[in-house]
């Protein structure tokens, strides 16, 4: 592989969005980002990351050049140019318990409840802010991945963890977890992108990325659709 190659890192377990194993990087956001990739011709290889919380770090470092379902924060402009969105991420609170209408999330935290959170991962402002509210702090719990999110769920040490509609789906359908309920109460919804390290794409590499991503969108809707039905 080219040393030009643009390094995609690939959060290990995220199932079924990302998933890096012996057998190579697969899942939603895998299918998508080569779909752009190849479109844009653009040359790539993945690189394997322990945990999102991990990937600004490595990026940083070199280690690699674009980071996938990404949301957009101020601060991290810093460490590339984001693309034009490529799919909506809607984050739910899933439990064991079944579903109550909340207007707020302090009405769970109040009752002591704890939340299981992907470590490094951005969930909206509400999340933001009870996370840096003393007063809440500890309740939520920052899991590596999805797999530890899940177990621990299951096993009744968390009370709530948020994830993707779409990993939701997953967890019911694929890994046989029936019971579980997710809220209609929306955490966040937003729009995620590819971000660009600044040091590693040009403008013309990157005008390519996002007029892939536009051509593509009905390709990536309906992918993004079998993931939900399936």
């Amino acid at each position: 592989m080219s040393e030009q190659c643009k390094k995609i890192g690939i959060v290990a377990s995220w199932p079924p969005l990302t998933v890096f194993d012996a057998q190579g990087a697969t899942g939603l956001d895998v299918e998508i980002v080569q779909r752009i990739f190849e479109r844009a011709k653009v040359c790539y290889q993945f690189v394997r990351l322990p945990s999102s919380a991990r990937t600004f770090e490595e990026m940083q470092k070199g280690t690699i050049d674009v980071a996938t379902m990404t949301s957009y924060t101020k601060s991290r402009e810093m460490f590339g140019t984001f693309s034009v969105s490529y799919r909506e991420e809607k984050m739910r609170l899933i439990s064991m318990k079944k579903p109550t209408n909340i207007e707020k999330l302090t009405s769970i935290l109040d009752q002591d409840h704890t939340i299981g959170l992907s470590i490094g991962s951005y969930y909206g402002e509400e999340i933001r802010q009870l996370m840096s509210d003393p007063t809440f702090a500890e309740q939520f719990i920052g899991l590596a991945s999805a797999n530890s999110r899940i177990a621990l769920l299951m096993k009744g040490r968390v009370d709530f963890i948020v994830d993707d509609l779409i990993s939701a789906h997953y967890y019911k359908t694929k890994l046989g977890h029936v019971s579980l309920k997710v809220w209609p109460y929306v955490v966040h919804d937003n729009p995620v992108h590819l971000l660009l390290s600044h040091t590693a794409f040009t403008h013309t590499e990157i005008s390519a990325i996002n007029l892939a991503i536009k051509g593509l969108q009905n390709d990536i809707d309906a992918i993004v659709m079998s993931y939900l039905i399936n």
